[in-house]
């Protein structure tokens, strides 16, 4: 096959047992790889009722037939698992090289279930799996981890890793990736999953290449587009991420003091110009990407004051910045590089502290029921709860277990502080501000993600209102499941290719491939993966109940800023969902019906 090597690799962690599994051409054009192999493997592998900390729970690395191609952004892996944090099938994209080097080893998924009795660390080559001893690893960071595996197993070698915050079980523990540029799959708890099972690190070595059906037309093909990748993704290559902050400040809708507001007086002082005037070190890339929207910066005080780090995304800018009345800049470097070496998720980290503060605020709980101060705007409080949060120490016991579950702990008036769905903390792209967001956080699979249904911004004078978001939030959802089945970066998916799916990616496919694909047919694979991890979700209780917003965000109208007066009520909610449903082929209360499960070949 083209873009494929056709090989699962299974391991049991428990029991020593490694079983490779082949699939064909068949198989491969019904699930792309990626997201719709991990989905696919965990809903026939793994039981409806597992425990997701328990040895039944499997986690997937799996790569795309885009995996290690020409294709802008095809250094990114998919990984997937029942998560601890929302009880729910939830999947992560993840930067760096680590998916690179997976795919030369020549195994398109690696499964990992059952637990094993002391901490290891799993080397995968062309051979198989070996299962090694990592007793000497535990409590390392991710940091020292990986260059450790590195150094033990060859510079061709590649690794990812979790931190002490994975092997205490935190919640929203993540997955750290080894390359230039680190990447994280940063959500859902991803880590805690790894730290359940005793599993250090997975790392990869190999070098079969993946065989492109029309290298020729392929590489001619994004020649011919590189200036519209490079156009649109300018403000990314000059800034990072960042860049959205004044930009989403200044339309009314970066979330504040715990969603209670948003727009944030001092924004500018954590803006990407900021970081980029005063704080910019050099560019990183993930291997072989010409956007590099990764900095590296160097905060002027704090732990890592002078030492380069990673630049802190927009989402972390938003969790541990506006979120808190943060406006340290220097704490939030020194944040989001402690929760890398941690193996944190920093925007379920920002946001759980922020929702602990409001409850504080509010009298709903003190600070001697938690044995510790959770405070608004004090960056450097926050570096410390950082800490404690990821060695369960002290208050950090409670903020481990996420604001989902601290709310029902705290009981009272709590829940109307939530800024979560079905469990995970809400990222940086308003659900009151943004219409479309309103629909994509209930719907979306993992909850509160933004990686679903995606972010759609317009200025607040043009209004898109709500009766266009059900079919909006639908053909974004084939666009994310289908993108992240390649398995291609969102940002040079959208910038490069556009912001839903399309006959340009739809080309870029093809001639990996070979196949003569169409579009329907690509929308149609988009709609049967996220079927899948809906009927997964479906085996574990999800239903209409559980696809709904914050009750801030259904009952409380952003109270001031250019987009005053936003809000989502529950009527809208039900309408909107109603209409999607029927769109998806659901019944009322939200479970994919016989008909289109037939339809799409999962029945």
């Amino acid at each position: 096959m083209f873009g494929h090597h056709g090989d699962v690799l299974k391991v049991n962690l428990g029991s020593g047992d490694v079983v490779q599994e082949q699939f064909d051409e068949a198989f491969a054009r019904k699930f792309l790889g990626g997201n719709g192999l991990a989905a696919k493997l965990i809903y026939d592998n793994v039981p409806a009722d597992a425990d997701p900390l328990g040895p039944d729970n499997a986690l997937v690395f799996a790569v795309g037939p885009i995996t290690d191609t020409p294709v802008w952004g095809s250094s990114r892996g998919h990984m997937a698992a029942i998560s601890p944090q929302t009880g729910f099938f939830a999947d992560s994209n993840f930067g760096g090289k680590f998916a690179v080097i997976q795919k030369r080893t020549g195994f398109d998924a690696i499964f990992v279930s059952g637990a094993a009795d002391k901490p290891v660390y799993l080397l995968v080559t062309e051979d198989g799996a070996e299962i090694k001893d990592a007793v000497e690893l535990w409590g390392k960071d991710t940091e020292a981890t990986i260059e450790a595996l590195i150094e033990r197993e060859g510079p061709d070698s590649m690794a990812a890793a979790i931190g002490p915050a994975g092997e205490n079980g935190v919640l929203f523990a993540n997955i750290q990736g080894g390359g230039k540029r680190p990447g994280a799959a940063g959500r859902a708890g991803m880590g805690a999953v790894m730290g359940s099972k005793n599993l250090k690190a997975i790392v990869v070595r190999g070098s079969k290449r993946t065989e492109i059906a029309d290298r020729e037309r392929l590489v001619s093909y994004l020649r011919e587009r590189i200036d519209v990748l490079r156009e649109n993704g300018s403000a990314l290559r000059n800034h990072g991420t960042p860049i959205l902050v004044n930009m989403i400040n200044g339309k009314g809708i970066l979330c504040t003091h715990n969603n209670s507001k948003e727009t944030f007086d001092d924004a500018d002082a954590i803006s990407g110009e900021v970081m980029r005037d005063q704080y910019w070190d050099k560019d990183i890339t993930c291997h072989g990407c010409p956007l590099a929207c990764g900095k590296n910066v160097k905060a002027k005080e704090g732990l890592y004051a002078g030492k380069p780090v990673k630049m802190p995304e927009y989402e972390t800018l938003y969790a541990l910045g506006s979120m808190l009345d943060n406006s340290d800049i220097n704490s939030i470097i020194n944040g989001n590089h402690l929760c890398d070496l941690m193996g944190l998720d920093t925007i379920s980290m920002g946001v759980t502290l922020s929702f602990v503060a409001e409850c504080i605020e509010k009298g709903i709980v003190t600070e001697a029921d938690l044995g510790g101060a959770v405070d608004f705007a004090d960056g450097l409080q926050m570096v410390d709860l950082i800490a404690k949060t990821a060695a369960k120490e002290g208050i950090g016991a409670k903020l481990a277990l996420g604001s989902w579950r601290l709310a029902d702990e705290f009981g009272g008036q709590a829940r109307k502080y939530l800024y979560a769905v079905k469990g995970l903390e809400i990222a940086g792209h308003s659900a009151r501000g943004l219409r479309g967001m309103s629909l994509s956080y209930p719907t979306s699979t993992r909850g509160g993600s933004h990686h679903d249904g995606r972010p759609k911004y317009v200025m607040p004078e043009s209004d898109p209102g709500f009766d266009p978001q059900p079919e909006y939030i639908r053909k974004s959802q084939y666009f994310t499941a289908a993108g992240d089945s390649m398995v291609i970066c969102r940002f040079t998916a959208e910038r490069g290719f556009g912001m839903m799916l399309s006959d340009e990616l739809l080309k870029a496919l093809n001639y990996v491939t070979g196949w003569d694909m169409g579009l329907a047919e690509l929308e149609t694979i988009g709609e049967r993966v996220y079927n899948l991890e809906r009927m997964i979700n479906v085996g574990r209780g999800v239903s209409r109940k559980d696809d709904t917003l914050p009750y801030r965000v259904m009952n409380e109208p952003i109270p001031e800023g250019p987009a005053k007066g936003r809000y989502c009520p529950r009527e809208t909610l039900d309408a909107m969902l109603d209409e999607y449903y029927e769109l998806r082929g659901w019944s009322a209360d939200g479970v994919p019906s016989d008909e289109k499960l037939t339809e799409l070949g999962l029945k």
